[in-house]
């Protein structure tokens, strides 16, 4: 499919449950619209791999092996050894954590997959925040199956520290994406943005709604919000598996673009956004969960450098690691091998590894590289 222009066609306006209003934005030249959704590209990895030769490494240190047996129904287990030993979620917590309504051209990392982002307009959004456990029963019942599910340590950041947030940006459903529990404690009135779809899974009466389609966009305060593809998939319950779509973000504050991937796998989809779009300033990119047949819809490390070379991203900031073990890999492997393919690959942009509510002036460093 190719894409003629980027296009917002208001399409749809409707009234959730709990009387919330919901606009609906879909984009008339995407013609693959019918259920279940399906990825735009196909994924360049099938099957259960190894895909690269950084897969039959051993990055573990001798310390940090502890042999497990899998629970019988743990449906995220290891490979072999616990996933956790050896690892210390306060490394990862930034020791001065620093909120300011007032910063420009700022991002921080909240944890897992969300990020505060505050632009050169003074506009502030969040990526995907779940900032508790699981939600509802289903969450509930993950943790006791798996403690894949269960978070290793309490939130840097809590919604009720980031009144001057204006905008919620979800990727996706799953439950380490969309929290019905934290979306409602940030502040009232506070935009929340959906993928198509995705609003007969929220419980949300904080603010509108609106629902994207891939290569549609929309205007926040002064900020431009366009929603993405990614390649990955959607299911909040059982039954729905991709009745609901799933993509990317991407906010342009009229000197910046920041990226955010959402869960993908890696396709040609980067080169395809690319295309659309242009380069990108920053980007933000997971690097977990990449074991096996999940690779599909995750990135390796190498996966995200490459997707990120497609982007023409100038700075690469990872996420994922940390917060929930949802992945087949041990908690401290993500960092060590994201640390190797940099070195094997030499990419053209500036890497930064934030701990939870570290914060980064992608401002002031883009300004750097121009000096």
């Amino acid at each position: 499919m190719k894409h003629k222009t980027l296009l917002t066609i208001m399409t749809l306006t409707i009234l959730t449950g709990c009387g919330t209003q919901v606009t609906r934005l879909e984009n008339p030249d995407r013609k693959e619209t019918n259920k279940p959704y399906q990825n735009l590209f196909p994924s360049h990895f099938v099957g259960n791999g190894p895909h690269h030769v950084n897969d039959d490494l051993d990055l573990l240190k001798p310390h940090e092996k502890k042999v497990i047996k899998h629970a019988l129904f743990d449906p995220v287990p290891s490979h072999k050894y616990s996933k956790t030993f050896g690892f210390n979620y306060s490394d990862l917590v930034y020791s001065d954590i620093h909120l300011d309504a007032n910063k420009r051209g700022e991002l921080t990392w909240l944890g897992h997959a969300s990020f505060l982002i505050q632009q050169m307009n003074s506009d502030a959004l969040v990526t995907d925040p779940v900032f508790n456990e699981f939600d509802g029963f289903l969450g509930w019942l993950g943790q006791q199956v798996s403690p894949s599910f269960v978070r290793q340590g309490e939130a840097v950041v809590k919604a009720s520290q980031l009144p001057f947030v204006s905008g919620v940006l979800i990727s996706h459903n799953h439950f380490d994406h969309l929290s019905n529990t934290t979306l409602n404690q940030f502040h009232q009135n506070t935009h929340l943005y959906l993928p198509l779809d995705n609003s007969e899974d929220v419980d949300y009466s904080s603010g509108p709604i609106t629902e994207m389609d891939w290569y549609t966009q929309t205007q926040h305060n002064q900020t431009s919000v366009h929603f993405l593809p990614s390649n990955h998939n959607s299911a909040r319950g059982v039954l729905d598996a991709n009745e609901s779509l799933w993509g990317s973000w991407m906010l342009d504050d009229g000197q910046y673009k920041v990226y955010f991937a959402g869960d993908t796998g890696y396709s040609d989809v980067f080169k395809d956004i690319r295309k659309q779009v242009g380069a990108m300033d920053v980007c933000l990119m997971p690097i977990i969960a990449y074991h096996e047949g999940k690779r599909s819809v995750h990135m390796s490390p190498e996966d995200a450098i490459k997707a990120a070379e497609d982007l023409g991203c100038k700075i690469f900031v990872p996420w994922g690691y940390g917060t929930w073990t949802l992945g087949c890999e041990h908690a401290n492997e993500p960092l060590r091998r994201l640390e190797l393919a940099i070195g094997q690959t030499q990419p053209n942009f500036i890497v930064s590894k934030l701990k939870m509510g570290e914060s980064l002036n992608y401002h002031h460093l883009l300004q750097s590289l121009k000096g």
